[in-house]
């Protein structure tokens, strides 16, 4: 994988943030951790900042992998079948898995990483995150019109959303208790009310169409969401309305945001678009070279290094950059 910075150039809608022109951010070529006898696509990205680990779904592998941020090593690979996303329970010792073609969300002991319960879904699972208010997971119907609504504490599912369209990517909001989730064929973010469980309200994502990734900046008030079209827009979370929007590498499908340097990393394959979000701007900052299948991203908190995970076709690898300090 290469290091090398391209210039990206921004194009910014009718906006109160202010498009810049920035210098390339160099970022250093960090931990490269290899995973022998691995092939297979990965999905989502996440990082457990309480247990220091990345947690990579490994879907093709049909795996949830484990790396150990702090020693940069492989922990283990648990066999759990297509594995598409990671959320993590801050209530409890549990990471759960969403298994997509097995309709299921498998349930992990987060200090033996063994897979305990496993919880059926009526349908394939994708994006999945934990709300810490109510205390409840929250499963999309992978390509349906619904988000599944699980209760950590029976196993079961115990409600039903109905949302707009197909969704993609979810993030909680806990100044508001919100959940936004991308509706990658109608080109919205629903707005979901946990407490009532239903949605109440969708904000337009124009000029992004087919949104992917979603990434918020609880700080300003600000969701981002990356389209397939190569453009990420910013929506201001108090009055759902477009701030600001520019050019990204297309078809991105996962974006991280490192909130002490200001950072949004946009990945997509063969590149991640860098850009800078402090202050009120929306500046490029470059495109780094990744790699075909590198399609996600995490930065992890304690350290600020941005993780992608992709496969050469022998072996499987975790690779991190570094960004300069603030």
């Amino acid at each position: 994988m290469k290091s090398a910075l391209y210039s990206l150039t921004a194009s910014l809608a009718i906006s109160p943030l202010t498009a810049v022109t920035a210098g390339p951010l160099q970022l250093t070529p960090a931990a490269s951790i290899e995973i022998p006898h691995s092939t297979g696509k990965f999905d989502f990205l996440r990082v457990d900042s309480k247990r220091h680990r990345l947690l990579a779904a490994h879907e093709n592998d049909g795996t949830a992998d484990y790396i150990d941020l702090q020693k940069n090593s492989l922990i283990k690979r648990l066999q759990v079948g297509g594995a598409v996303d990671h959320a993590v329970d801050t209530d409890s010792k549990y990471y759960y898995v969403s298994v997509q073609q097995a309709e299921r969300v498998a349930v992990v002991d987060a200090e033996t990483l063994q897979e305990v319960k496993s919880i059926k879904t009526a349908g394939p699972t994708d994006a999945i995150i934990f709300e810490p208010k109510n205390h409840m997971v929250y499963v999309t119907h992978d390509e349906g019109s619904e988000v599944w609504v699980i209760d950590p504490a029976s196993a079961k599912v115990v409600a039903t959303i109905a949302i707009p369209g197909v969704p993609e990517f979810m993030v909680y909001d806990a100044a508001v208790d919100r959940i936004y989730l991308n509706i990658k064929n109608k080109d919205v973010v629903a707005v979901i009310d946990p407490s009532g469980n239903k949605v109440v309200a969708q904000w337009p994502t124009a000029p992004a169409l087919q949104p992917h990734g979603l990434a918020l900046d609880a700080g300003s008030h600000r969701v981002f969401a990356a389209g397939g079209n190569g453009k990420l827009v910013a929506i201001d979370t108090k009055s759902g309305l477009s701030v600001g929007s520019i050019d990204i590498v297309a078809k991105v499908d996962q974006i991280a945001l490192d909130e002490v340097g200001g950072l949004l990393y946009c990945a997509g394959a063969d590149k991640m678009s860098v850009l800078n979000i402090a202050g009120g701007e929306l500046a490029p900052l470059g495109d780094l070279s990744t790699a075909a299948t590198a399609k996600n991203v995490a930065v992890d908190p304690a350290t600020r290094a941005v993780w992608s995970t992709y496969t050469d076709g022998k072996s499987s690898f975790a690779k991190s950059w570094m960004p300069p300090r603030p």
